[in-house]
């Protein structure tokens, strides 16, 4: 279903469709981040939030694109980027990703045909419309299946008979691991990231989800979803200008989403997002992505992750030395997420993970 706009009297013009195309931000990173993991990125991954040099981003020349709050830190794991939609790390998981990776699962999601061939498609530098935005998150909750959006159901004749039923089309779009490595990080979004604010607006069900906010606060967003129905918000006016100073997606789309979800959950129950392939626990060195060895684990770059099992490194870790780790694969205890590990230097993100 959809919702073109606040008032049909007032306006008959739909948002929700193209040509009401707008540029779509942050709300379009987990994606760059499901590519990365689908390359053997894995969340604790050691990635640098300091600002980007010149050089260092292919094609990006002295392009150095700021975060939000006008921050930078240190070495942080992967997931954080994502949890806190950090623009320059997502750009350097980008790079891992690649420009032409990134613009195929545009296209093959259909999200855009017209991506820029550019890093700055990496923090969603173009523009999409609510429902193809909306219908492309499918693929997190669904392990990287598509579900083709349609408008239609069915029409029948006067004798009741169907005389057009709609095609519901479905494809293996994503990874599958890739896709539910990068749901669990967005759970996160939603109780320690940009969107935490969805429990002090009343939400509680299981969910996963990602703001958007663009530049001069022109465009929030929020798409979201449970283990039932996948939701997206737009808000802006029709003609680009600023909403309101910080008017981030958190702000202005979130509280919209929240009121939906909360209404559908009647005929939309919620239950824990799962995955749908086989986890096993891992210990793996956030500095070269490989099994942690007891050189790992000496230097304070190891930790313990639950991955698909197609996920799981096969090697052991060049970087440190040692020997493998005698819990480098073990049988899951339990969910621990990757958001934490000991602080490192970050040396070179080019000489340990370059980009594809």
């Amino acid at each position: 279903a959809f919702v073109g706009g606040r008032d049909y009297a007032q306006s008959k013009f739909n948002r929700a469709l193209a040509p009401a195309n707008r540029q779509v931000g942050s709300a379009f990173k987990p994606f760059v981040y499901a590519i990365a993991f689908s390359h053997g990125l894995l969340p604790g991954a050691a990635i640098s939030d300091g600002p980007i040099q010149p050089g260092e981003i292919d094609g990006a020349g002295n392009w150095s694109p700021a975060n939000s709050d006008g921050t930078y830190g240190g070495v942080m794991p992967c997931s954080y980027g994502l949890v806190h939609s950090r623009n320059t790390m997502s750009v350097r998981v980008g790079q891992f990703a690649g420009l032409d990776a990134v613009q195929k699962v545009a296209n093959d999601l259909g999200i855009t045909q017209k991506i820029p061939h550019g890093p700055a498609s990496y923090i969603g530098s173009f523009e999409s419309d609510l429902k193809d935005l909306t219908s492309a998150y499918t693929v997190f909750p669904n392990a990287g299946v598509r579900r083709q959006a349609y408008i239609i159901e069915r029409i029948d004749d006067q004798q009741h008979k169907p005389i057009y039923l709609a095609a519901h089309i479905t494809s293996q779009a994503i990874d599958p691991g890739a896709a539910w490595m990068t749901s669990e990080v967005m759970e996160d979004v939603l109780t320690k990231g940009t969107a935490a604010s969805v429990r002090s607006l009343g939400f509680r069900l299981p969910a996963a989800g990602k703001t958007g906010t663009t530049n001069d606060y022109k465009d929030a967003w929020f798409v979201g979803y449970t283990s039932t129905l996948t939701c997206g918000v737009w808000v802006g006016f029709d003609q680009p200008t600023t909403i309101v100073t910080r008017g981030y997606g958190a702000a202005l789309a979130l509280p919209v989403w929240v009121q939906v979800m909360k209404k559908a959950y009647r005929h939309y129950p919620a239950e824990q997002l799962q995955p749908k392939m086989p986890i096993q626990r891992a210990t793996v060195c956030s500095i070269s992505n490989q099994l942690a060895t007891t050189g790992c684990t000496a230097s304070g770059s190891a930790y313990d992750i639950d991955l698909p099992v197609d996920k799981i490194p096969t090697g052991a870790c060049q970087v440190h030395g040692g020997s493998r780790w005698p819990f480098a694969q073990r049988a899951p205890n339990g969910p621990q997420k990757a958001l934490n590990f000991p602080g490192r230097v970050f040396n070179s993100f080019r000489r340990f993970f370059g980009g594809r």
